[in-house]
């Protein structure tokens, strides 16, 4: 993904453009981008709605930016799902553990995710920054566990079989992060215990006996 916008030479510049792109993130998800205004994003950074105009040209193109900044701190997470030590840890309480620390991706910024998939809908750069987000945590999630399982897995292509995991986590918690708990099933399903009926499914599904 390209750069939008001209990067600051001067300590003065960057530390505004931070102080712009923090407040525009904490506006973003609070507000969603229907109701930020550059006017709110000035008064809450200390940066002048002129230099902010001047820095990025109009609306879009500072949502996209706090977007981008945004979306940082959320990969930043994947650490969770690095390569450790887990030789230790049985199989079965390594796949509910590498479930309950991918939910964690989703629990944390929920409010930004939540702000980022309706923006999403409407613009395509934001959407393939989310879509790009999601399979790097995807890699992170398939590496761990087809690295530290390998042998251990029932499917004949272990790959698929995590991928397809990957892909039931990631749609049933973005879907609640989005809607709330009940928008597919009348059912109220707290959050932890989702999260471990997610964890019984992918290793019911992803060993062997």
């Amino acid at each position: 993904m390209t750069e939008t916008i001209r990067a600051p030479q001067q300590k003065r510049s960057r530390d505004s453009l931070q102080r712009v792109l923090v407040a525009g993130a904490q506006l973003f998800e609070d507000r969603g981008f229907e109701l930020l205004t550059i006017q709110q994003v000035s008064e809450r950074s200390g940066v002048s709605v002129g230099a902010i105009y001047s820095r990025f040209g109009n609306k879009e193109s500072l949502v996209r930016e706090i977007h981008r900044h945004a979306m940082r701190q959320i990969h930043e997470m994947n650490v969770l799902l690095a390569p450790g030590d887990w030789t230790d840890i049985p199989p079965k309480e390594l796949v509910r553990e590498t479930v309950r620390r991918a939910s964690e991706l989703f629990r944390v910024h929920r409010d930004l995710l939540r702000a980022s998939m309706h923006l999403g809908a409407m613009d395509e750069v934001v959407s393939s920054r989310g879509s790009e987000g999601s399979q790097q945590a995807a890699d992170a999630f398939k590496s761990l566990l087809v690295g530290e399982l390998d042998g251990k897995l029932a499917h004949d292509d272990p790959d698929l079989a995590v991928d397809l995991c990957w892909r039931m986590i990631y749609s049933t918690l973005a879907r609640q992060v989005m809607y709330g708990p009940t928008f597919e099933s009348s059912r109220m399903i707290e959050w932890d215990d989702l999260v471990h009926e997610l964890g019984s499914a992918c290793t019911a599904y992803l060993l062997k006996d």
